[in-house]
């Protein structure tokens, strides 16, 4: 069996090799990014992570040989799989021509034909783009934007939402205090974050079926009471479904009805879909599954096949807010439209076309889902099953029925052992997030829901 769908092989435990690979790593890196052994966990107490050295497809292979399936596509980046054949094709093809070019002064022709195929693939009137080196950074744009064209000064945020950990995008990412109060004096507003309507636990402790969305509703009268001291609010930034948060859904119709309020009020409304873009959800945007169009959506992840690049893209009234150039652009960087990113992520937008992924990540998606809850769905330790397409979570709870801090990194760890990588989500690392690549085989992914609910049946 080729390597890239195959079954895990888990050869040794020694970690031997890693050990060495991870003390070097710790002499040279900042120990608050570094993934020691010494790390605060639960079993994996004393343990290293294991090291990449290669991967194909949906299988990793580590320093020490070992193989796994990988269930969180790197952190929801490869959804064409790792090292797609045509996309390291385009990235060589690339290289021989074109490395660096000069963003915004003398731009590459691949920076051109990668923002004309976006504003093709992005829905409605989303056409003009800001390229960017990551997610975060697509973030910056769009608040950039915002602010540009509403002159206005406040982005407000919800509830466990994750948006990246730079300055500009710290400032509306509510997943953790922990990550904005060092920098407090430095990275935007933090005084109000919305509700993001978690139906499995209401903020407004209220139950979907009579609830009228009163989190909206909660959300309205903050946003335009005279008292509530949120004046002056440029646009509100929000997940279409919450990654790192959880992979959590809104209810049917409250996306819709938070795009008509903005718009009533003149609020410009930015969807993050840099986590559920591309293919993710089963679309090609998890907007489309409301059919709604914001005024800025951020992208990324996804769209490059594994090569770091993002963007923020705008309607063409919002972006125009910019203002003609004078020569020397106000928003800008040395890799902005770098030509080797761009020819990677326009090979990785057509391998999601040609192949079809986007309706296997649907049809697969609904397949895991399926099987999750048959199983699981009735389950005292489980929570709720929740997602669409290939981005899924399953909620643990512990023996006294609450969310299950850390449940989740106990479960990456116990299941590394078997040959299955996982991530946790959820603030309390109680959801285990299951990202997989699009092109996974039936056969990898029976394997991989047998491990997993059988190690959660054994709880």
């Amino acid at each position: 069996m080729n390597f890239g769908s195959q079954l895990p092989q888990i050869k040794t435990k020694t970690n031997l090799v890693t050990s060495a690979w991870i003390e070097r790593l710790g002499l040279v890196e900042c120990p608050a990014i570094t993934a020691k052994k010494t790390r605060k966990s639960t079993s994996f107490k004393g343990k290293n992570p294991i090291v990449w050295a290669e991967a194909q497809g949906s299988n990793v292979r580590d320093v020490e040989g070992n193989i796994y399936i990988d269930l969180s596509s790197g952190f929801a980046v490869a959804g064409v799989g790792h090292r797609h054949p045509k996309v390291v094709e385009a990235a060589k093809n690339q290289l021989d021509r074109l490395m660096h070019a000069m963003g915004d002064l003398f731009p590459a022709r691949e920076k051109i034909e990668l923002l004309e195929l976006i504003a093709q693939k992005t829905p409605g009137s989303l056409q003009q783009s800001i390229l960017a080196t990551s997610g975060s950074d697509a973030v910056e744009a769009a608040i950039k934007t915002a602010l540009i064209a509403t002159k206005k000064r406040r982005i407000f945020g919800f509830h466990a939402g994750y948006h990246g950990l730079t300055f500009g995008s710290l400032g509306v990412t509510g997943y953790r205090n922990s990550f904005r109060q060092p920098f407090n004096g430095f990275a935007g507003s933090t005084e109000l974050r919305l509700p993001f309507p978690s139906c499995h636990n209401c903020p407004m402790n209220q139950k979907l079926e009579n609830c009228d969305f009163a989190c909206l509703k909660y959300t309205k009268q903050m946003l335009t009471s005279e008292v509530s001291g949120s004046e002056d609010i440029a646009a509100i930034i929000i997940e279409p479904i919450q990654g790192r948060g959880g992979d959590i859904v809104p209810p049917s119709g409250w996306l819709t009805k938070l795009r008509e309020w903005t718009k009533k009020e003149k609020i410009l409304l930015i969807f993050d879909e840099i986590y559920t873009g591309f293919g993710r959800t089963g679309q090609w945007f998890a907007c489309e599954d409301e059919n709604i169009v914001p005024d800025i959506m951020t992208i990324g992840k996804g769209m490059g096949g594994g090569f770091p690049i993002g963007a923020a893209i705008a309607t063409e009234e919002v972006m125009n807010a910019w203002g003609e150039s004078l020569g020397e652009s106000i928003h800008t960087s040395t890799f902005l439209g770098n030509p080797l990113g761009a020819a990677v992520a326009i090979a990785t937008i057509k391998v999601l076309e040609e192949e079809e992924l986007i309706e296997r990540s649907k049809t697969m998606g609904n397949y895991i889902k399926s099987r999750l809850l048959r199983a699981l769905g009735s389950h005292k330790r489980v929570g709720r099953i929740s997602g669409r397409g290939m981005m899924l979570g399953v909620a643990l709870l512990d023996q006294e029925g609450n969310p299950w801090e850390l449940g989740a990194v106990k479960a990456m760890e116990e299941l590394l052992e078997r040959g299955i990588i996982t991530v946790p989500s959820g603030h309390l690392g109680d959801v285990i997030s299951l990202s997989p690549p699009f092109v996974i085989s039936k056969k990898q992914i029976d394997f991989a829901l047998d491990l997993l609910i059988e190690w959660i049946l054994a709880l």
